[in-house]
């Protein structure tokens, strides 16, 4: 049962739980696509956005996306039209899963019935199957969740996370300790130059330039420590690169005995 105040604010059924795969006798809701296969022989539901749609006299074929990627749906165009089915709205489908090798996963999902969880109320201004990059950046900002469905803005997040976890899994594997320090300081770490002032209370601090005194205290203590995180410089810049504020991956080690380590 959803919570009130997000029911209030957010509407019933907008996607947090888009894209689970739920199976009556042996699926649960942490199953997303990939655990679809062509020998599956029960009736599955899947959740997810509607990423293309093309419709024939009889028959009906809609790619459907979630996080874990998309899968082929097929219909009686009929049904599909009783429903009214718009790019991008999130939908839920009863059916089989078939065999089909002209599909690209090998199979496709045979719908028995399907239903739309929040109506496109309004005229998007794009879906995200097109190009992106024949849409302005302010539009792609402005409609952000749309623009994450599209491969090329989702894949650049997921390529940041995917640095990430592999930096952190190196480093884990090598006995490094995960450290999480404060970013709001009271003074700088690397001079006093090149500082956020903010106000704090009735004092006077800055946004942290680097975690290094941070560092340095946790090898004295824990001798191989690494921290992800956002550092701020106050660095004036004239481009689009600057080091204002950008996400950090830094690492601190004990017991060196080359330059080489």
């Amino acid at each position: 049962m959803e919570a009130g105040w997000y029911r209030h604010r957010y509407g019933s059924s907008t996607g947090n739980n888009l894209g689970t795969i739920a199976c009556a006798k042996s699926f649960t809701n942490t199953n997303r696509f990939t655990a679809l296969h062509p020998s599956l022989r029960e009736e599955i539901i899947i959740r997810g956005w509607i990423y293309r749609l093309r419709e024939l006299a009889r028959t009906t074929f809609i790619i459907v996306r979630d996080c874990s990627g998309e899968v082929q749906c097929v219909a009686d165009s009929a049904l599909v039209r009783a429903v009214s089915l718009k790019l991008d709205e999130p939908v839920e489908i009863k059916g089989k899963v078939k065999p089909d090798t002209r599909a690209k996963a090998g199979f496709e999902v045979e719908i028995i019935k399907i239903s739309v969880l929040n109506r496109v109320t309004q005229l998007l201004p794009f879906n995200s199957c097109l190009d992106i990059a024949e849409i302005g950046i302010d539009t792609i900002l402005n409609y952000r969740p749309l623009s994450l469905r599209n491969e090329s803005i989702g894949d650049i997040f997921k390529i940041q996370a995917a640095i990430a976890h592999y930096f952190r899994s190196f480093l884990r594997e090598r006995h490094f300790t995960e450290i999480i320090t404060s970013k709001i300081v009271s003074s700088g770490t690397e001079g006093g130059t090149n500082l956020f002032e903010i106000k704090y209370f009735e004092c006077c601090a800055y946004l942290a330039q680097s975690p290094q005194f941070y560092k340095e205290y946790g090898v004295a203590g824990l001798e191989r420590v690494f921290e992800t995180a956002h550092v701020y410089r106050a660095e004036p810049h004239a481009s689009s690169r600057h080091l204002t504020e950008y996400y950090s991956l830094d690492l601190e080690i004990g017991f060196i005995e080359s330059p080489e380590e």
